[in-house]
């Protein structure tokens, strides 16, 4: 299995589009990834039309939904018109994972673009995307910003590192701001990706700038703050703060 990522991908089912999911599911199952199949226990594509079946659309909905809780990744193939595959994306999207456009022809509509994370245009790309988002697996998620302009402030009270001294805990508070642009931070993936540094022995300032650089990758906003308030070691405590704009006008503090 590549990394423990789990994939699905989303396409077209009732207007023709099964088979272009298939294909792309065993490209997948062939590179490594485990495929979350919504196919399994849930095969509609014989149903000519649904309007006198409304409690099995029900059925089906909750069902694909399901699926996409399961998945890390949605592969969104983009270039078909689909109601459930645009909305199980979007639904994916605001839960913060990410969604992958699969593009092999022209998209003529901007929605399926706009909601996702990554566009690529070949299986290939597509495989070179995924390794990315493997490596990231324990990253900083993202929902598409359908709020606007607004500014946001992140803390979280219990971060912990160690020192690369003494080895000991180092404990801090770590505050991010930012004004966002299309992309917003899933805060709830913040707890997980603070997590990541409790064995990682670090300076202050590099946890700082850590923080930052990964903030900026995830969103790209038009202005990111982040600061650090450690406690007190050795009679000394710090606080470490770190700005990054769009214009790339850089500034820190300790």
């Amino acid at each position: 299995m590549s990394g423990g990522l789990r994939v699905i991908v989303c396409g077209s089912v009732g207007y023709g589009g099964k088979e272009e999911i298939l294909r792309l599911q065993d490209a997948l199952r062939m590179a490594g990834y485990e495929v979350v199949d919504q196919f399994e226990g849930a095969d509609y594509t014989g149903i000519e039309d649904f309007r006198d079946f409304r409690e099995m659309c029900g059925k089906i909905v909750l069902w694909d939904l399901e699926r996409c809780r399961e998945a890390d990744v949605v592969v969104f193939i983009a270039t078909r018109p689909s109601f459930g595959a645009t909305v199980e994306s979007f639904f994916s999207a605001l839960k913060g994972k990410p969604v992958v456009a699969y593009c092999p022809e022209e998209v003529r509509s901007p929605w399926p673009l706009y909601i996702s994370s990554h566009t690529v245009k070949t299986v290939d790309e597509l495989l070179t995307v995924l390794e990315g988002l493997k490596k990231e697996h324990v990253k900083i998620r993202t929902l598409p910003n359908l709020q606007g302009e607004h500014e946001a402030i992140f803390t979280y009270s219990n971060f912990t590192c160690l020192c690369p001294v003494t080895g000991t805990p180092d404990r801090a508070t770590i505050k991010v701001r930012y004004v966002p642009e299309e992309r917003l931070i899933e805060y709830e993936s913040l707890k997980e990706y603070f997590e990541t540094f409790k064995d990682k022995p670090i300076h202050h300032e590099e946890v700082v700038a850590t923080v930052l650089s990964d903030v900026v990758k995830a969103v790209e906003p038009k202005l990111v703050e982040v600061e650090a308030a450690f406690e007190e070691r050795s009679g000394v405590k710090a606080r470490v703060t770190k700005t990054w704009r769009k214009n790339d006008q850089v500034g820190s503090s300790l």
